[in-house]
């Protein structure tokens, strides 16, 4: 048995308290405040980091996604990230909303959407706690009543009525004792996490070798030099053409994990360092290249919240339409393999060439999808019910972002930037909502919700 000590208990002092607390500060978590604290509610915001935007800023994940129809132009979120897109436009950071609808996501600056965001919370009256860690949450007759958190200034409560967990890993949900689900149901491993990185220093002639290089590239993963999913390292995913940001690093693990997520941080620096040293050392042009930014490591999916309604891998491929509809997902069942295989893995469900050999792939999946039957209808989009942002134990939380009710599937496509701001502007809108009127969220009436977000620019 591990050793354990008896930790005494205390009073801990009530920092705040306010109609509506979100904890998380990402995609699903900003906008929520935002939202709620449009609708009149006192909105507090927990984040640990001392910026928002969660992968966005801290794991340099760009572009964003979701934004338009399946292999289409036509936008399905728009509202606040609409806003959002135009405010980076307007310093710089990001293509015009018109702009970005004809491209296959929104390359943006992260440090545009940082200070964008500080920005959009202070007009709406958002109260901000950064640097601050949700550590536990109290709960009383069934309900939350305060997330503990901690920070420099030590221990306190933040108390409030109607909570959001967008913590991405559903932490305030498991905290309050509401029952969750786990990556895959046959082992509960997620999918892979991952990272982004940014590459500059080289000469500007190495464009026009992009694809030579990223073949040169796929030769030494071949043989085994690099453990990537993927070659692209000149990959251009944000918004500004003088470096590279690539996405190709690739790390099993589970990120409500601190030993994971430790080890995660230390081999996924280590992948791009490698690549670095090679090019340095082999590739004419990229003599003085050098690492311009590494992101954390990025987790793709751990515990989603379980809600009257789970959304399906069926619900993506199928464009599913739902009555409670609060927010549209277009993203397609894009699951990272969870035993961290790389190159020629990428799709589990498509791509690998174990195939029905492998013990995991046969029994999560049990028969073979081609990679077209993963996408929504083409020019189409699925719902994300508002059922699937309920609890089933805990009456006044909201799930936002990754810890929505969803399989393994569902999640797969859902876990996307541009879905998580349109499923955070409607979570945010129904918390302000229920708080207005001491309500719990499930007694939100749906149909007013849906009606407040189309007034908001959402399209539901």
């Amino acid at each position: 048995m591990s050793r354990t000590f008896l930790e005494p208990a205390r009073e801990i002092p009530v920092l705040t308290e306010a109609d509506v607390v979100v904890c998380g500060g990402g995609p699903g978590g900003f906008s929520a405040a935002i939202a709620a604290a449009r609708h009149g509610a006192r909105t507090v915001l927990i984040e640990r980091y001392g910026f928002l935007g969660g992968l966005a800023t801290a794991g340099l994940v760009a572009p964003i996604l979701g934004h338009t129809a399946s292999q289409s132009h036509t936008p399905i979120v728009e509202g606040l990230l609409r806003e959002l897109t135009e405010r980076m436009h307007a310093l710089g950071g990001a293509p015009a909303w018109e702009e970005a609808c004809l491209e296959w996501g929104i390359r943006f600056d992260a440090e545009a959407l940082k200070i964008v965001l500080d920005e959009l919370c202070a007009e709406a009256g958002v109260e901000l706690w950064l640097h601050t860690w949700l550590a536990d949450a109290l709960v009383e007759d069934g309900r939350i009543v305060a997330a503990v958190v901690e920070n420099k200034s030590g221990r306190g409560a933040v108390a409030g009525r109607v909570f959001v967990d967008a913590t991405g890993d559903a932490d305030l949900a498991v905290r309050a004792g509401a029952p969750t689900t786990h990556g895959r149901p046959f082992d509960g491993r997620p999918e892979s996490m991952g990272s982004f990185f940014h590459l500059a220093g080289f000469a500007p002639e190495v464009w026009d070798r992009e694809e030579e290089l990223h073949e040169l590239v796929r030769r030494e993963m071949e043989k085994g030099r690099f453990r990537f999913y993927n070659p692209g390292f000149l990959a251009r995913n944000a918004y500004h053409l003088d470096h590279t940001s690539a996405n190709m690093t690739r790390f099993s693990g589970n990120s409500d994990d601190a030993r994971d997520m430790t080890a995660a941080e230390v081999y996924l620096r280590r992948q791009v360092w490698d690549l670095v040293r090679f090019l340095k050392g082999n590739v004419p042009g990229f003599e003085d290249c050098y690492v311009q930014q590494t992101s954390q490591a990025g987790p793709r999916e751990s515990r989603q919240i379980v809600g009257p309604y789970a959304l399906t891998g069926e619900d993506v491929r199928l464009g599913h339409k739902f009555e409670d509809a609060v927010a549209r997902g277009s993203w397609w069942i894009d699951i990272h393999c969870p035993l961290g295989h790389t190159y020629p893995v990428h799709l589990c469900v498509a791509e690998c060439p174990k195939g029905a050999d492998c013990p995991f792939w046969a029994s999560e999946h049990g028969r073979m999808y081609s990679r077209s039957q993963l996408y929504p209808p083409c020019g189409d989009w699925y719902d994300i019910p508002y059922r699937s942002l309920l609890s089933v134990a805990i009456p006044n939380l909201l799930a936002s972002g990754r810890c929505i009710s969803a399989t393994h599937e569902g999640m797969a496509g859902s876990r996307v930037m541009g879905t998580c701001v349109a499923i955070g502007q409607a979570a945010g809108t129904a918390a302000a909502l229920a708080a207005r009127r001491d309500a719990a969220p499930r007694e939100v009436d749906v149909q007013e919700l849906r009606r407040l977000l189309r007034e908001d620019g959402a399209l539901v």
